[in-house]
């Protein structure tokens, strides 16, 4: 194949895979899959991302794993004491999810908004009705890269807040 065309077949057959899924083409059309979607993805190459204010990089091969979390408002919820064994990307679609920081800190992340948790946090997370007024379900993706293999997340032993 003449190297001119083989960038372009590519993105063709890349294109058609990413259609192929009833899930993801949802979402590029604006709509959500059903709770508890979940994708997995084994790493097969390194990473190696870097600027002025990124410097991503992978020593191997890792997993990733997306997950969409729909969860009613409730006192009772939460994610558990735990921390990653890297990098998470939390990105809130409906609702406000509020977490709690190993010194019991709190900051929310509301819909549209998202934040990433550094390896080795220690966080725990929750659908507080008092943040979530007239909101039914509080929904989220969490996308988690962590080597290859590994336990992840990882429970711990902390006092609630």
């Amino acid at each position: 194949m003449p190297r001119k065309l083989f960038p372009a077949a590519a993105a063709v057959v890349l294109a058609s895979l990413f259609f192929a899924s009833a899930a993801f083409g949802g979402l590029v059309i604006g709509s959500l899959p059903s709770a508890g979607f979940t994708y997995t993805s084994d790493g097969i190459n390194d990473v190696s991302m870097t600027g002025p204010a990124i410097n991503l990089k992978t020593k191997g091969l890792i997993d990733a794993k997306t997950t969409y979390s729909i969860v009613a408002p409730s006192l009772t919820f939460q994610a558990g004491w735990h921390y990653h064994n890297g990098p998470v990307i939390v990105t809130v679609t409906t609702g406000t999810l509020t977490f709690f920081g190993n010194a019991c800190q709190t900051w929310d992340v509301t819909a549209g908004h998202t934040y990433i948790e550094s390896t080795g946090q220690i966080l725990n997370a929750k659908v507080l009705p008092d943040k979530n007024t007239g909101v039914d379900t509080v929904q989220w993706f969490t996308t988690r890269l962590y080597p290859d293999g590994a336990l992840d997340p990882v429970p711990v032993t902390h006092a609630d807040c």
